[in-house]
């Protein structure tokens, strides 16, 4: 007799607050191999994707002994009403509301994992979240979570794609639950809304041109994919505001997703002035800030420039004595485009670049500089 069923951990796993649970083999990621090789040679792998394919396909790197995957998945589709501002404001990604996603699944997977164990004796378990190179949309998928949408994401019937996705490599074998196959049809509306055309054909993406990857995305951003995120300060929710199944998703009462001091609608200027200490506490415990304070001030500062926000413009020039010199070509750029032709902005521009040492910065603040002249 099995010392414990799917059943039982289904029961468990909704009794604690995980939405779906299902089961896959760990072998149902070597098909990939090849989708993956195409995808790298196609270009469209992005930098913090792991290149090692076989890392991404073998739960065994993990876990030699794994015999099955148990797929969760957790709904962050909270009910909140969303404020606007008068000044200008940044948009921050469904995803990154609340507490740190990663914290919470680990959480509900441990107390899972703890449960099986209690039932089952030298069982072994790994519980993953993004922390780890496989794909984890697959795993999901062939355990019966939901069906790949055409913007690549997982959707599930009742929840929707507000979905976030963990796993727990165990040395005990299931039965793998079914795949389900999609229900997109003809609707190709996310598609047509992406800003930068990152869904190159139905289930294919480019990462590389993902808003979501570019909000995150090291160095200095294409003048004319800056201009597409927006408002955007991380992550990008367009292909998922624009599908059906989205639209009837099912509200889920989950106080640790709820904004708290980081807003969806989150003032740029506060952003843009923020110290060390400000940006631990707005940004900190949430999912945002794993690529630090000047990637985020950063895309503020793209954001003020898309918007055309005077405002701005005093808190950029404070930028210009950053101690980040990423940031002090960065404010130099936005200046020459906020404040056309202004003699005084000139001035300070070429103050800043007489005393810069950063090759980067440099380059930023000559081409603001000849910009401003006209």
């Amino acid at each position: 007799m099995d010392c414990v069923t799917k059943e039982e951990i289904k029961k468990f796993a909704q009794q604690i607050g995980i939405d779906l649970v299902g089961f896959a083999s760990p072998d149902c990621l070597k098909e990939y191999n090849n989708f993956l090789k195409e995808r790298e040679n196609l270009g469209y792998s992005c930098s913090i994707e792991e290149r090692d394919i076989q890392k991404r396909i073998s739960p065994e790197f993990i876990l030699p002994e794994v015999k099955s995957i148990i797929a969760i998945a957790l709904s962050y589709n909270v009910k909140h009403e969303i404020k606007y501002y008068s000044r200008s404001y940044g948009i921050i990604s469904r995803s990154s509301w609340g507490v740190d996603y990663h914290k919470v699944l680990k959480e509900k997977m441990e107390k899972l994992s703890e449960f099986i164990k209690s039932k089952c004796q030298e069982v072994k378990t790994v519980c993953l979240v993004d922390n780890n190179p496989l794909l984890e949309r697959e795993i999901a998928y062939h355990a019966g979570i939901g069906w790949f949408g055409k913007n690549g994401l997982i959707i599930n019937d009742e929840y929707g794609s507000y979905i976030f996705l963990g796993e727990i490599l165990i040395n005990k074998y299931f039965e793998p639950d079914v795949p389900q196959k999609t229900k997109c049809g003809g609707c190709d509306l996310c598609i047509k809304a992406c800003p930068t055309k990152a869904i190159i054909e139905p289930y294919i993406i480019d990462a590389n041109k993902c808003l979501s990857y570019i909000t995150v995305k090291k160095g200095k951003i294409e003048e004319k994919i800056a201009k597409k995120m927006g408002r955007r300060i991380y992550g990008c929710d367009t292909c998922q505001q624009v599908c059906p199944f989205n639209k009837r998703a099912k509200k889920v009462v989950r106080p640790e997703f709820v904004p708290d001091k980081l807003l969806p609608r989150h003032d740029l200027i506060e952003i843009l002035n923020m110290s060390k200490k400000e940006f631990a506490e707005i940004f900190g415990p949430t999912s945002s800030s794993w690529r630090g304070k000047s990637i985020i001030i950063r895309n503020a500062i793209i954001a003020c420039v898309n918007t055309k926000e005077k405002s701005c413009i005093e808190p950029i020039k404070n930028l210009l004595k950053s101690q980040s010199p990423f940031l002090r070509g960065y404010s130099a750029w936005a200046l020459s485009h906020l404040c056309d032709k202004d003699k005084e902005v000139v001035v300070e521009i070429k103050e800043a670049l007489i005393e810069e040492k950063d090759e980067f910065a440099k380059e930023m603040m000559a081409k603001a500089i000849n910009r401003l002249k006209g």
